[in-house]
């Protein structure tokens, strides 16, 4: 950190930065009337996001996993989330260059939309469940990964 404060102390580096050939725009603001439009929608998204399927990866992971599972599905499921962001970040200014803004946004709209039939379908309601009664309706479910298997349970009888 010190070092990048002694580098934007140094006036010729400050200067080339923020003033330098068609980078005015740090002292004239943004050029548009529609600026705080900008500002809006991204305080709306992070509004709807953070309390939606933004803390899908995180508070569900406390609850659904058994216990002698739970540190490595946790970071599964982090790093699927962070692996997801990535994925959004690298192809966005991709895509909208190559179908267009609206294209784009209906493109993550729908997969938003599939991903949010998937939790309704796929990921139970844990609310107020002991973590005993989670792991016996999980056990139930049809589709069950071979690590949450049991140790009594014969692997035969294993659904997929």
């Amino acid at each position: 950190m010190l070092p990048g404060a002694c580098l934007l102390s140094n006036n010729t580096v400050r200067d080339n930065i923020c003033h330098g050939e068609g980078k005015a725009w740090y002292t004239r603001g943004c050029p548009s009337s529609f600026g705080w439009l900008a500002l809006v929608g991204l305080s709306l998204y992070i509004l709807f996001f953070s309390p939606g399927m933004g803390t899908v990866p995180w508070i569900v992971n406390s609850e659904i996993y058994p216990l002698r599972f739970r540190g490595i599905c946790g970071g599964i499921a982090a790093t699927a989330n962070w692996i997801s962001n990535l994925i959004v970040a690298q192809f966005f200014l991709s895509l909208t260059e190559t179908i267009g803004t609206s294209w784009t946004f209906l493109l993550f709209g729908v997969i938003s939309v599939v991903a949010l039939v998937f939790v309704l379908v796929c990921v139970p309601e844990t609310k107020g469940l002991p973590i005993e009664e989670v792991e016996k309706m999980l056990e139930g479910r049809a589709l069950q990964l071979k690590f949450w298997e049991r140790s009594d349970t014969p692997k035969h009888n294993l659904q997929i």
